[in-house]
């Protein structure tokens, strides 16, 4: 019975991975300058600037506003996947363990 609350469980993880449409790689910053004007500071920004690790370098770009909330879902998508998938993993390891205990115990009752 366990073991087939842990497929279902795999198979809603599949599920919910097919889903997710949108995904980038890398990071968003958000960043702000000052500047003295007339003996005041006065903050500007926010500029983007997304990064992502390519062919082992750092790549990094300046992101105009209205690219913003792509990359921020991308992003999103992408870290959700990665969650799903390491709770996929450990799913099915567990899945394997129960399965392998089952065989063995079966292997010691066949005597």
């Amino acid at each position: 019975m366990f073991m087939n609350k842990l497929e279902t469980k795999r198979q809603s993880l599949l599920e919910q991975m097919g889903e997710i449409d949108t995904m980038h790689r890398g990071r968003l910053s958000e960043e702000y300058r000052e500047r003295h004007e007339n003996g005041q500071t006065v903050r500007r920004g926010p500029y983007y600037k997304y990064q992502e690790w390519t062919d082992g370098r750092n790549k990094s770009r300046r992101v105009k506003a209205d690219e913003v909330e792509v990359l921020r879902e991308g992003i999103g998508g992408m870290d959700k996947f990665k969650e799903l998938a390491a709770d996929y993993i450990d799913t099915t390891v567990e899945l394997t363990e129960q399965r392998h205990g089952e065989d063995t115990d079966s292997k010691k009752n066949s005597r």
